[in-house]
């Protein structure tokens, strides 16, 4: 896992609390990220290209629902932070006003939802989704909250490219898998970026996968265009 710029100390305990008790690893990913910021709810959303392609996971059956009428409406913090790949941070919903998110804040607000927060899943600088964390109560995050949130997402981002490592066929994202990895030129593709980017061989190949995700492209191309040096991580 890429660990430059993050607080090490911070990161571990971030990562000791949402691996904690791992029998089922998705949903236990958004119920710990919701417990470890203090917040109501979180789900991590898949997205390619601005198109939403499925929640991973999902903290509680509320949250669920908000997930929906966000999927349902293509608008919401999710959306925007993947479009931005920075943090969005609306802490009254109420006063959001109807220019932005019209449909998403009526129904948000309907059940029971008065603050949201959107983070990117970010590898490297590609974005393949957002972490979304939902409130009850109106409300900025504090400093320690915004530290947290970007780890969590760092974390979880990471975490769903590594369950998809592992995952049988239709399982999460279907863009996500990667039965070319074993072909010559992605391996090459990946020694080459772990070298430009100091990372390990696995996490170099984890980043032209999210890539690859995240720009709709085959894996093969992808790496052609390292190996090339048409493209560069970094």
């Amino acid at each position: 896992m890429a660990e430059r710029g993050l607080d090490p100390v911070r990161l571990a305990r971030v990562v000791a609390a949402l691996t904690a008790g791992e029998s089922n690893p998705q949903p236990s990913m958004c119920a710990a990220s919701a417990a470890v910021m203090h917040v109501s709810g979180a789900g991590l959303v898949l997205i390619m290209r601005g198109r939403t392609l499925g929640t991973v996971c999902v903290s509680d059956s509320l949250t669920e629902s908000v997930e929906e009428v966000q999927y349902t409406l293509r608008e919401g913090p999710c959306v925007d932070a993947f479009r931005t790949k920075a943090p969005v941070l609306v802490p009254d919903l109420n006063r959001l006003g109807a220019t932005r998110w019209p449909g998403f804040s009526a129904g948000a607000l309907a059940l029971g939802v008065r603050a949201v927060f959107g983070f990117p899943l970010l590898i490297g600088t590609a974005c393949i989704g957002a972490l979304n964390l939902y409130h009850d109560q109106i409300g900025d995050l504090s400093d320690d909250q915004m530290a947290d949130a970007v780890v969590v997402a760092h974390v979880a981002g990471w975490a769903v490219m590594d369950w998809q490592s592992v995952a049988g066929p239709g399982s999460l994202a279907r863009q996500l898998e990667s039965s070319d990895t074993h072909r010559a030129v992605v391996n090459q593709a990946a020694g080459m970026v772990s070298v430009q980017d100091g990372v390990t061989v696995d996490e170099a190949l984890m980043l032209i996968r999210a890539y690859s995700f995240a720009e709709d492209r085959p894996i093969t191309l992808v790496a052609a265009d390292v190996v090339g040096r048409d493209l560069r991580f970094g």
